[in-house]
């Protein structure tokens, strides 16, 4: 009888260890939980910080979110640029608590906000760099790499997710290029500036911005501006975010003729889980081609 009850506990202790090796993991926005969610599927599910529909921009950390992040083994951002608020608390987490900062990645692509090929420093660049894929390609490489460090036990778990997360990617690549290369000399407009590692990745280029700064509603000028220009530049369609406002929108076109079409950059609408991130890429294509009427 003792030999067995002995047993018995020699089982529990070891499911136990297992459950405890899992890591718990931290994404501050939706695209990197999505990440997350597709290397850790048949482990665990990742956490998210800022919760759906809401901005990052405008984000207020909550005592309730402090404890999250400590109780982290593992924490994604995307960096400064994309998340300030974490700035400061992320500098003196306890050293038990591993963070990754995805703008820091060796080989990741920044662009400078607005355009240009090279960020403007190394502490000024657009911060949705999600969307390009050969970045969410590095983020799930290093992202891969700790899990296997925290939980050896699931090593081979990891490595298999990874594995199929690079191919659905380069299944994603070819797609994507295809359908966008289609829409290479489509004519249109986005309401904040936050598609340029799409667009750049896929050979695609916006006609002008409505809101320049997404904390700043545009000025008479820069409206009155457009407004001159839109027989001249004939857009036919409007890329819209969760942050668009519609009178600023409808004091910009007035009569004039234009699709809109709301884009989810941050996959609010997803679920996480196996090819979530590639849903997000894939949504977004298909809503441009959708806005262009193609």
């Amino acid at each position: 009888m003792f030999k067995r009850v002995a047993a018995v506990c020699a089982l529990i202790l070891v499911f136990t260890d297992v459950a405890v090796a899992q890591p718990q993991v931290l994404a501050s926005i939706k695209p990197l939980q999505l990440i997350a969610a597709d290397l850790m599927d048949g482990v665990a599910k990742p956490e998210l910080l800022i919760p759906a529909n809401v901005s990052p921009h405008h984000f207020t950390l909550r005592p309730s979110d402090v404890r999250k992040m400590t109780d982290a083994g593992l924490v994604l951002w995307v960096g400064p640029q994309m998340e300030t608020y974490l700035t400061d608390f992320l500098g003196q987490i306890d050293g038990q608590t591993v963070v990754v900062e995805v703008a820091a990645l060796d080989g990741i692509i920044l662009h400078a906000p607005g355009g240009g090929s090279e960020p403007q420093s190394a502490a000024r660049y657009d911060p949705h760099l999600w969307l390009n894929t050969h970045n969410a390609r590095l983020a799930a490489e290093q992202i891969a790499q700790q899990l296997m460090a925290l939980d050896p036990t699931n090593r081979s778990r990891y490595q298999a997710n990874l594995s199929r997360f690079v191919a659905s990617i380069d299944t994603l690549d070819k797609t994507t290029s295809a359908d966008m290369q289609r829409l290479k000399d489509g004519r249109y407009a986005v309401y904040h500036d936050g598609l340029q590692y799409f667009e750049r990745q896929f050979g695609l280029e916006h006609q002008f911005v409505l809101v320049p700064d997404h904390e700043i509603q545009p000025g008479i000028r820069h409206i009155l501006d457009i407004r001159s220009r839109l027989e001249e530049l004939r857009p036919t369609c409007l890329l819209e975010d969760v942050n668009s406002n519609d009178s600023t929108t409808e004091t910009v076109f007035g009569d004039y003729p234009v699709n809109r079409v709301r884009v989810d950059v941050l996959g609010d609408a997803i679920s996480p889980g196996p090819g979530s991130y590639a849903q997000l890429i894939g949504n977004l294509a298909q809503a441009i081609n959708t806005c262009l009427g193609r």
